[in-house]
């Protein structure tokens, strides 16, 4: 892939449920841990979404208004790492914005496995969640899913949100997309949300999309 490229799956700004205050967060495309009950399963094919010209996605970040920083998930984020720390060098050389990145791998593995790639993506990052969605470990937690994963400061930007906040689910938002779909961000504190939540719609002949 271009590295002048980042491939997308969607984007979306402001959002208030996938990390700390007001974000705009990317979904990229592509992933290869496949994990059962995954909110967003049409993000795992490489070859699907759009490439995006990473000075114009900078640009889409920076103008959004009234945001705190970018959250990256997926997809899955590390696969695409020199672009993405492109794209954080072009946001932060005008706007001091902070990071938080989900990733299917764990710290420790990209630590000391991780290429250098994904090692300099990692430096960047203020807050990290990892680990792969595990379905059976399914919880109410803050950002992220399962218990197997975890929510680790890589900086000291977020720690005093952390101590303060309660570790439960931040909730999900909803809202129309440009093709008048009933679309959500967030990470439900129920198993099976998008299932039971679009068979509903459905019978009501409304069609919904993850974000």
């Amino acid at each position: 892939m271009n590295t002048n490229q980042i491939r997308i799956f969607d984007r979306r700004s402001p959002v208030t449920v996938l990390g700390p205050y007001a974000r705009a967060v990317i979904w990229v495309q592509g992933c290869d841990f496949g994990c059962k009950g995954c909110i967003v399963p049409e993000s795992w094919d490489k070859n699907a979404a759009e490439d995006v010209n990473i000075k114009e996605l900078a640009a889409w970040i920076l103008s959004q208004v009234n945001i705190e920083g970018i959250t990256l998930s997926g997809g899955e984020p590390m696969l695409q790492a020199d672009a993405l720390s492109i794209l954080i060098d072009q946001i932060r050389q005008v706007r001091e914005f902070g990071v938080m990145c989900y990733t299917g791998y764990r710290l420790e593995y990209l630590e000391a496995q991780g290429n250098i790639s994904q090692k300099d993506l990692l430096s960047k990052i203020d807050l990290l969640v990892d680990g792969v969605y595990q379905e059976s470990q399914h919880a109410d937690l803050l950002w992220r899913g399962s218990h197997n994963q975890r929510l680790i400061p890589l900086t000291n930007r977020y720690m005093h949100l952390l101590e303060s906040r309660s570790d439960q689910s931040a909730g999900i938002e909803f809202f129309l997309n440009e093709v008048g779909e009933v679309a959500f961000s967030g990470v439900p504190a129920q198993r099976n949300f998008r299932q039971g939540f679009e068979n509903r719609m459905l019978q009501r002949s409304v069609i919904i999309k993850p974000l």
